[in-house]
């Protein structure tokens, strides 16, 4: 079974520390970058259940802690200090991996950086966890642009969720072609049940089926 070897690369304002996980033999599938969310770390269940699961199906992959959780700070306000922090774990992984393709996944905060990367073209592919949407401009905008460049997207909410307008989150994401919407019936804004237990299974095997249709998808 594969498992995790500590890393330290240079992130924008500070090293990072992060976690590799390569798949236990095989072609490398892809390499996946995956990003915390604000009260989160590397080590947040559908962060690590997800470098887990992905792992034994053949992808390298990389989680890391923004700076701000190692600093024990708050992330900046416009989010760019994360967004070039994830750039450069973005560049660690295409060095390290040997992979042709890199898959950028985030859960809250970390999501909206990966929205940011995408469409800036730093990797192939996104995963969005958990975002926040009530119709804030400069989040319809970015999601926009994941169409504008044709950025092939998972984007994964909770049926429950208090922080996401799901019928204004459907009218943006319903007509891009390359973005695909799933709704966890009866999980939160962070894709937990109503105990607070993260919704794993469920989360991740979406994420699962949606990674190996990517596999399967023409150039």
């Amino acid at each position: 079974m594969p498992e995790d070897r500590t890393v330290s690369f240079e992130g924008f304002s500070a090293p990072l520390r992060g976690k590799v996980r390569s798949p236990a033999s095989g072609a490398v599938s892809g390499a996946l970058v995956l990003a915390h969310g604000r009260n989160g770390d590397m080590d947040e269940p559908l962060v690590e259940g997800l470098s887990r699961r992905t792992a034994d199906l053949g992808w390298w992959t990389l989680r890391f802690n923004f700076a701000f959780a190692d600093a024990k700070g708050e992330p900046s306000a416009d989010t760019s200090d994360e967004i070039a922090d994830l750039r450069e774990a973005i560049a660690f992984a295409r060095r390290e991996s040997g992979a042709e393709t890199v898959t950028i996944v985030g859960r809250g905060l970390g999501a909206w950086a990966v929205v940011a990367a995408a469409t800036d073209e730093d990797a192939e592919d996104a995963i969005l966890l958990g975002i926040s949407y009530a119709g804030q401009e400069e989040r319809r905008v970015a999601l926009e642009r994941l169409g504008e460049f044709d950025v092939p997207a998972l984007i994964v909410v909770g049926s429950r969720s208090d922080r996401v307008d799901l019928p204004a989150l459907k009218a943006i994401v319903d007509p891009l072609p390359f973005v695909q919407l799933d709704v966890i019936e009866r999980a939160d804004h962070r894709l937990r049940d109503g105990a607070g237990r993260p919704m794993l299974d469920e989360v991740l095997t979406r994420c699962e089926a949606w990674l190996k249709g990517r596999l399967q998808a023409p150039a």
